[in-house]
């Protein structure tokens, strides 16, 4: 029901900014900021956005049941479970209590459950020295840092690291990973892909015709020149 749920606001969200392209033109206003860190089509670069925006967030549902389909059989679901249900209650309760249902909203949520994924991911590098999802959004992850600007996007990553540094603490759920046999979480995660009818990813959103990239492979912390 969750996962019905998450695809139902997202496709509402989706169908909102179709109608009234209210993103696009705050979009629009923001280019020449946004040019300063991103690499942009020449012509369309709004259009370009939104649609980069509408795939990042329309990746959520599938992201999320691929870590939970990949984390049971490898037995760290308990450890990756409080993950997924905060990454869910993001989109079902937004921790700022807003209920409007635009792209824009929902882009903020989509955030948070993408961020909280990388922390997952990164840790499972750490204990199992290879990636658990087969697409890496780190950068995408620091365009939509930008596209959120630096105040908005730093309030959530800051409940994104409180988060994950109150269950990594629970660091136990992984030592009995490090010891299992069989295939690789990276070949299951694949296959899990692959079931749910999508083509093995390569590159994930940033491999789509190349249309928004970083300019500067930093990040968005650089831009605070007390750094």
């Amino acid at each position: 029901m969750p996962a019905d749920a998450l695809r139902g606001i997202i496709t509402n969200a989706v169908a909102d900014e179709q109608r009234s392209h209210t993103l696009q033109r705050r979009i629009t206003a923001r280019l020449p900021e946004l040019q300063e860190w991103l690499i942009l089509p020449e012509t369309g670069a709004a259009e370009a956005l939104v649609g980069f925006i509408t795939e990042y967030v329309e990746a959520v549902p599938s992201a999320l049941a691929l870590v939970g389909s990949v984390s049971k059989p490898l037995g760290f679901h308990p450890y990756v479970a409080p993950f997924l249900y905060l990454a869910e209650d993001f989109f079902l309760h937004p921790p700022d209590g807003s209920t409007s249902d635009g792209l824009e909203s929902v882009l903020q949520e989509a955030f948070l459950a993408h961020r909280l994924l990388e922390e997952v991911n990164d840790h499972h590098v750490r204990h199992r020295h290879q990636p658990l999802l087969p697409v890496d959004m780190t950068e995408a992850n620091i365009i939509v840092h930008y596209l959120l600007g630096d105040t908005r996007a730093s309030r959530l990553e800051q409940l994104v690291n409180a988060t994950a540094t109150l269950q990594i603490q629970k660091g136990s759920a992984w030592t009995n990973l490090q010891t299992l046999p069989g295939s690789s979480s990276g070949d299951l995660a694949g296959e899990v892909w692959l079931q749910q009818g999508r083509a093995q990813p390569e590159g994930g959103l940033l491999a789509r015709k190349g249309a928004v990239r970083l300019r500067l492979a930093r990040s968005p912390e650089d831009r605070d020149p007390s750094n």
